[in-house]
């Protein structure tokens, strides 16, 4: 019955008497082995190293809160001076925003004063000397110089007195003849801070839909659907106030590290492409403006754990305010006019990218990839040692003629 069985056998053994071996055949061989081994090994690393997949869906995630993180220095312009407001396109307008946000003020070298915010007439010495004046008479009442918004409103501070002037629309300037300024000496303070710096980090949240935050001078104001700042400080002559400034980190939701995963096809995610930018300017009257368009992603990793957050694109425009030719297209003219600062617009993708932590293939598939190595690399020696055999022979046979 087993006899039967030979026919169809399709690995005919040769005996030994028909076998050749040689030296160039050993090393073959060996050679085989070694590189069987190490391609084995790879596959097998290939196999237990996960990597990030991505895919593409439609975001129905709509009507979420966005979190905007943000470091950002400047230079030449102190804390007192920038302001930070948030406009998004449903009309919810956020004015003067220092909620989870930190102002650390520099000198001309970029050494840290103040770890805390820079708010004219709140520092020890002339808060004690504004007690001694006024604030010690329980049934003093200070003027508002005619920004009162009702008949008996008191402006007992300087603080106090530039709010109702920024609730009119009007301009504030060093405080002269205004008796809570001139008490805490706001005037010395202001030429003091003309050659400080600040630094603005921390986090704020919008409605995700689209919109823009901005840092411009100023204390800001929204009066007859009018967003407002007083430049009065800042277009001081003598000032030498410009908004470069330095990006150290923008990001939306929260920071993923993504530097130690794998991504299938080596297509890395850049979560933050302007982080670690400088821009600059001499200009004082000089407006600079960023376009984001933010997607939702998804990070979905092997133990389960999920992570919401977003990526965004960035492109960047930047003008002088007075107008004219641009230096370097000169096809180009820019429109006169507008306020100066730093402008970052934010748009919302309705597509949503979901990256998933996925090992590169299933164990079948890792059996077969083992196999077909050690097959293909087999039959290449093979053919390797048949040839080199071949042209011994054919040397041999010409030494001996």
């Amino acid at each position: 019955m087993l006899s039967k069985l030979f026919r169809y056998d399709a690995f005919a053994k040769p005996t030994a008497d028909a076998t050749i071996k040689t030296a160039s055949g050993g090393i073959v061989t060996l050679l085989a082995i070694l590189l069987i081994v190490v391609l084995t090994i790879s596959e097998y690393w290939a196999y237990t190293t996960p990597v990030m997949r991505s895919q593409m869906t439609v975001d129905r995630y709509r009507g979420d809160r966005l979190d905007i993180h943000l470091n950002i220095t400047f230079p030449q312009l102190p804390c007192s001076l920038v302001t930070l407001d948030i406009i998004d396109s449903s009309g919810e307008v956020q004015q003067s925003v220092d909620h989870d946000m930190t102002k650390v003020t520099l000198d001309e070298r970029g050494n840290i004063l103040s770890s805390e915010a820079l708010t004219l007439g709140e520092n020890p010495d002339s808060k004690a000397v504004a007690k001694r004046t006024f604030l010690d008479d329980p049934n003093y009442c200070g003027s508002c110089y005619g920004a009162e918004s009702e008949p008996d409103q008191c402006c007992n501070t300087c603080e106090q007195v530039r709010a109702a002037y920024a609730t009119k629309g009007w301009a504030f300037t060093d405080g002269s003849g205004v008796e809570q300024c001139e008490v805490i000496g706001f005037k010395e303070q202001l030429k003091a801070q003309y050659n400080q710096g600040c630094n603005i980090a921390g986090k704020f949240t919008v409605q995700k839909v689209a919109g823009n935050f901005h840092f411009a001078p100023g204390v800001s104001s929204h009066r007859d659907e009018q967003h407002l700042h007083d430049l009065s400080h800042f277009k001081d002559p003598e000032a030498p106030f410009t908004f470069s400034h330095i990006i150290h980190d923008l990001s939306f939701g929260e920071q993923v590290d993504v530097s130690g995963l794998d991504w299938d096809k080596g297509v890395a995610m850049e979560t933050s492409p302007l982080e670690n930018t400088p821009h600059h300017t001499d200009n004082k009257w000089f407006r600079f403006n960023y376009f984001t368009k933010v997607v939702s992603t998804r990070f979905e990793f092997l133990d389960g754990k999920k992570i919401e957050t977003n990526q965004y694109a960035a492109t960047a425009h930047e003008r002088p305010l007075q107008g004219g030719r641009d230096e370097d297209h000169q096809n180009t003219r820019h429109m006169r006019g507008g306020l100066p600062g730093v402008f970052f617009s934010y748009d919302i993708s309705p597509m949503r990218i979901v990256n998933k932590q996925e090992y590169r293939s299933h164990f079948g598939a890792f059996v077969m990839q083992v196999v077909a190595t050690i097959g293909g690399v087999l039959t290449v020696a093979a053919v390797l040692d048949r040839g080199i055999y071949e042209v011994d022979q054919v040397l041999k046979r010409k030494k001996d003629q």
